[in-house]
């Protein structure tokens, strides 16, 4: 009976997930201009991923073995430091943007100049 309840679960989030997807593209077929807003910051993400795992380091030092004696490649390891190098990108921004908001912005008088 678990199998059955877990199975339903899987399937109704795997609808929840498509119909997160699939909603926005169908609400902006028909206007260009909040296809391109959408597009621009997905193309930045996608930039800042490659130029992060072109600036890792594909070293594999000899303590990265799994329990098996498996070495992990070089060119995982150059992905998984392009990963870590985005997410700490990512990271100070969103920090930045907690500070900017929660605490410069009440300096001047809520955003009024």
């Amino acid at each position: 009976m678990t199998d059955f309840g877990l199975i339903i679960t899987y399937l109704m989030i795997s609808i929840a997930v498509l119909a997160c997807i699939f909603s926005p593209i169908l609400q902006m077929k028909n206007d260009i201009n909040k296809m391109k807003k959408m597009i621009a910051p997905l193309i930045g993400l996608i930039t800042l991923i490659f130029v992060s795992i072109i600036l890792s380091s594909n070293e594999v030092l000899p303590s990265y073995t799994s329990s098996d004696g498996i070495m992990v490649s070089a060119t995982s390891s150059k992905i998984i430091g392009g990963c870590l190098i985005t997410f700490y990108i990512l990271s100070i921004i969103a920090i930045m943007s907690v500070i900017y908001s929660e605490i410069l912005y009440k300096f001047f008088e809520n955003g009024k100049k």
